[in-house]
């Protein structure tokens, strides 16, 4: 499985850097770098203290659509908004629902927004599962790089078993695209509520889920061209 860490315009070079060390201290090293050159800044090398090859060997891109179009399962980390709509889980939470989906999905990305607004709408759209860290106290909130650390040790405790060397990779992925082809060829309105339930749904599915849900798409497939 390869776990990418997703800056999404940090705008403090200390806090990138202090991310690259905790993701060092838990055996992550796929930094992703979006719309922000922060964690080329002296101050995120100064900060990441013994990781900062996490800095120079970051991928960056510039719009957050870019940087997950090949991932598997994209996850969010929002604070809790009074009248979501989407179910919001908890980072342990969404470690055992990447247990659940073995090795359906391979490429997994955490995203954290920038420091002073999070996340926008449209970019919290492009994520499969929506979390939160749950706080006794929302004011102080956690700065990012608290927020990583916490999600790296969560994501450090994941176990998945040994894969079959005739398992097919991207299962999720190729899941998700071919419900989307559906829905698009079922003339189902972009605000139509049947597409966030399907994309919240989806991301709670099992190894086994994805699967038969790929066998029932072939059937109704053909069905379609009848």
């Amino acid at each position: 499985m390869e776990l990418n860490f997703i800056l999404v315009s940090p705008a403090r070079g200390e806090n990138v850097g202090a991310v690259a060390r905790a993701m060092n201290t838990m055996g992550f090293e796929r930094l992703v770098v979006v719309n922000s050159e922060a964690h080329l800044s002296e101050e995120a090398s100064w900060v990441a203290h013994g990781s900062q090859h996490i800095l120079t060997e970051a991928h960056t891109f510039g719009s957050l659509k870019e940087a997950v179009a090949d991932l598997d399962l994209v996850i969010a980390s929002t604070a809790r908004k009074r009248g979501d709509k989407r179910s919001i889980h908890t980072p342990s939470q969404a470690v055992k629902q990447v247990e659940q989906l073995g090795h359906a999905a391979s490429k997994i990305g955490l995203v954290f927004g920038c420091e002073a607004s999070g996340l926008s709408n449209d970019d919290l759209a492009l994520a499969d599962l929506l979390t939160t860290i749950p706080l006794a106290n929302p004011y102080p909130s956690l700065n990012l790089a608290q927020a990583a650390m916490l999600y790296a040790y969560e994501f450090s405790q994941l176990s998945l078993p040994e894969q079959e060397t005739s398992a097919q990779p991207a299962q999720l992925s190729a899941l998700k695209s071919r419900c989307i082809t559906l829905v698009d060829e079922l003339s189902l309105a972009e605000n139509d509520p049947v597409r966030p339930w399907l994309q919240d749904k989806l991301a709670l599915a099992n190894q086994r889920d994805v699967a038969m849900a790929h066998t029932l798409l072939g059937d109704i497939e053909k069905a379609l061209k009848k």
